[in-house]
């Protein structure tokens, strides 16, 4: 019997560790990119890059520290946190 056990990767483990800052910078920056009215479109291409670039940046924000996220925080445009749920 198999049992799906999520490992976590001993960097997260540690409260409050802090990402670097170009680390921190490439997930800020992405977020930034991110359209936010990609379910509109009808070209299934465009639709999927978007859906599965926030599905990634989804996954990654969950696996930060607080004190990462404060850290990516005041690189974010104000739209695109809301939308992430960071503010």
């Amino acid at each position: 019997m198999r049992t799906n056990v999520r490992q976590m990767n001993p960097i997260n483990q540690t409260k409050g560790q802090k990402i670097s800052q170009q680390r921190a910078e490439k997930i800020a920056r992405n977020i930034n990119a991110m359209d936010m009215d990609y379910q509109r479109s009808d070209d299934m291409n465009y639709w999927k890059f978007w859906s599965d670039l926030e599905k990634t940046l989804k996954k990654k924000i969950s696996e930060l520290s607080p004190s990462d996220i404060e850290v990516i925080k005041p690189m974010l445009k104000p739209e695109e946190a809301k939308y992430f749920n960071l503010i």
